[in-house]
């Protein structure tokens, strides 16, 4: 703990050092610095993140992708995912303060794909805000309003709360800058309901873009509101952490421009000229160029409201200058701005050439914004169309499944008939002696039942089996959750499939009496406990009491048998998640019998298929009848009552 703490006060010393010096040298001492000691450290979380500190000294510059680089390619190396997901967060960050929106989009990307994989959407989804902000910065209006929505619906998928509630945040702010003024103030306000305790720069990013809606739509009542409750957060968050004065420095700096532009178009130049003058004290030349335009935009205001021409211009300037192009639609209005000012000031021949400039650059833009428009217009018409090609594709997939279906239902109808024949034949073949007439009706009856009952049975599981096993091999881009859960489905209805299959062979040789048992001489209330032993082992969801006041009771019996017989009784089905069951049995002795009372049976209770539980019920009946005992289900009081004989 103390080396870490001396390098990162060893680190800090130097970013203070640095800003005595000339740029020239000590950007190369700088670096040099950094390398030593990452070489010099063993942890490779503190090497990432002093990498990560060097980058945010030279934020904006070329420089400082080297240790952004080192940083990415020291967490990927090393496993560590949490940093790999920082350092590509860092990667949008520098391309967001030099305005390189296309640079910032790949590499969100990156960040998305990381995410993802990682399972950490707090970044991804904090960059992509970011990235909607900006296209709507650059008219982008409806492509903005898109990925909105898409990302409340990929939210919703994940069940990422946070992500719902900053794609409604990102929509209100789209549609912000679409002029649907109504719908943005609706869905600021679904924010606040869907994320009740929003922390306090979420609050502050509400109320000032609620501010900015109510101050386009002239209510300026309400816009002084909303900006006055930013403030008493802003003031909040100071009191809490004095220390928070720097990283607040910026927000404080924008609270005080959005009162200015409320009093720049109320025309209170007063308020207007206090509230710059409290702005100048966050303001400095490092300032985020957005609150840089507008704080000379609003000193041009100022001025034009007093008069001073030679000031009013000047500042103008200042704010078309700071625009470079990032932001076409703002340093449009504030060519405008100047117009009014000059013409205002009595200069018509160059208030009328920037007119004029202004009105072409509005139809230029105006022009690109439809063409962006129209090419988002294409891109979602090629989704739908390939999202319509995918629905077609399964239709004939189905269409080729229902094929299949028919044939095999045709072949077991096939198979049906001819055992019908079979049938038949061997009626009339062995109708000589009634020991053979019973076998015969005997298997008729297990034949009989078992073709009434195959085909609705196995078909369900085997359906479920063969329709996950087809998307598996046929979709590409299944999802490893979509993949997990596809082979769960397939693994449980296969054992289920066996279970039923096994059963109906059981059932089949017990009512043939072709069932073969290995009988011996056991200790019935041995087998009863060894059953609740059993269950207790395979599942939790049943509660197993057991009660006798016999110490020991000898039978003649086939132990797996008995045993099967009893774990049918007290054994819930595979995938029930309902309440634990309560289950009473008892053992006593009537005469030359044993009597098993089973009181609220599972089987009985909570099992949901019907034919499961009738088959399950005639293998005990049957195998019980086969030792000449007895097996009983009382509707009314839902017991089961089993006699089984001593002898």
């Amino acid at each position: 703990m103390k080396k870490t703490t001396f390098i990162l006060l060893f680190v800090v010393g130097i970013l203070f050092q640095i800003k005595a010096e000339s740029p020239a040298s000590v950007s190369k001492q700088f670096r040099d610095s950094i390398f030593q000691s990452i070489n010099s450290e063993t942890n490779d979380t503190l090497r990432s993140k002093i990498l990560r500190e060097a980058f945010q000294q030279y934020i904006g510059q070329e420089t400082a992708l080297e240790y952004l680089d080192s940083a990415l390619a020291l967490s990927k190396r090393k496993g560590m995912h949490e940093e790999e997901l920082y350092t590509l967060f860092d990667y949008c960050r520098h391309y967001e303060y030099r305005g390189e929106t296309p640079k910032m989009e790949r590499h969100f990307l990156k960040l998305k794909e990381a995410a993802y994989q990682y399972k950490n959407y707090s970044l991804y989804y904090t960059i992509w805000l970011a990235i909607l902000q900006i296209r709507c910065a650059q008219g982008d209006t409806e492509y903005a309003i898109m990925q909105a929505k898409e990302m409340q619906k990929e939210a919703n998928r994940i069940k990422y709360k946070s992500g719902t509630f900053v794609s409604l945040i990102a929509l209100a702010q789209a549609q912000d800058f679409a002029e649907q003024y109504d719908e943005a103030v609706a869905n600021y306000k679904q924010a606040l309901v869907v994320n009740p305790n929003a922390n306090n720069y979420s609050l502050l990013l509400i109320h000032q873009n609620l501010g900015g809606i109510y101050l386009e739509q002239k209510k300026y009542t309400e816009a002084l509101s909303e900006l006055e409750q930013q403030q008493e957060v802003l003031n909040k968050m100071l009191k809490e952490d004095p220390q928070s004065i720097n990283t607040l420095k910026s927000i404080f700096l924008e609270t005080e421009i959005s009162f200015g532009r409320v009093y720049a178009k109320t025309e209170d130049k007063n308020n207007l000229k206090l509230h710059l003058t409290k702005a100048e004290k966050f303001y400095d030349k490092e300032s985020f160029f957005s609150y840089y335009i507008d704080y000379h935009a609003l000193w041009g205001v100022y001025y034009k409201l007093i008069k001073d021409w030679n000031k009013c211009f000047h500042e103008f300037n200042l704010a078309i200058s700071a625009c470079r192009g990032a932001e076409p639609f703002h340093e449009n209005s504030i060519l405008k701005m100047k117009a009014e000012a000059m013409l205002e000031a009595g200069q018509y021949e160059e208030a009328a050439g920037i007119y004029k400039t202004a009105v072409l650059k509005g139809d230029s833009l105006n022009q690109d914004m439809l063409q962006r428009h129209e090419e988002v217009y294409q891109a979602n018409y090629k989704i739908q169309k390939a999202l319509l090609d995918k629905e077609l594709m399964t239709k004939q997939y189905r269409w080729i499944y229902v094929g299949a279906s028919a044939i095999i239902l045709i072949l077991m109808l096939l198979a049906i008939i001819r055992a019908l024949r079979i049938h038949r034949q061997l009626r009339r073949s062995e109708e000589e002696t009634r020991q053979a007439l019973e076998t015969i009706e005997a298997a008729d009856k297990m034949k009989e039942y078992f073709l009434q009952n195959i085909t609705y049975e196995i078909r369900i599981p085997l359906n479920t089996v063969v329709g996950f096993s087809e998307l598996l091999s046929a979709e590409n881009d299944l999802s490893e959750e979509e993949i997990q859960e596809y082979s769960v489905a397939i693994k449980n209805n296969s054992e289920k499939l066996l279970a039923l299959i096994n059963n109906i062979l059981d059932l089949s040789r017990l009512e043939a009496g072709m069932m073969r048992f290995n009988v011996q001489e056991y200790d019935a209330i041995e087998l009863c406990r060894e059953v609740k032993m059993m269950v207790n082992m395979q599942t939790t969801m049943v509660n197993p009491h057991f009660h006798t006041e016999l110490e020991t009771l000898t039978i003649q019996a086939d132990s797996r048998w008995f045993m099967k017989l009893l774990s049918s009784l007290l054994t819930v089905p595979r995938l029930y998640d309902g309440e634990i069951c309560q289950v009473e049995y008892s053992l006593t002795r009537e005469g030359q019998c044993l009597r098993i009372t089973v009181k609220g049976s599972p089987l009985y209770q909570v099992w949901e298929d019907e034919q499961e539980q009738r088959i399950l019920h005639d293998i005990n009946r049957l195998y019980l009848e086969a030792f000449k005992g007895s097996y009983q289900v009382s509707e009314e009081e839902k017991v089961v009552t089993i006699t089984y004989p001593l002898g």
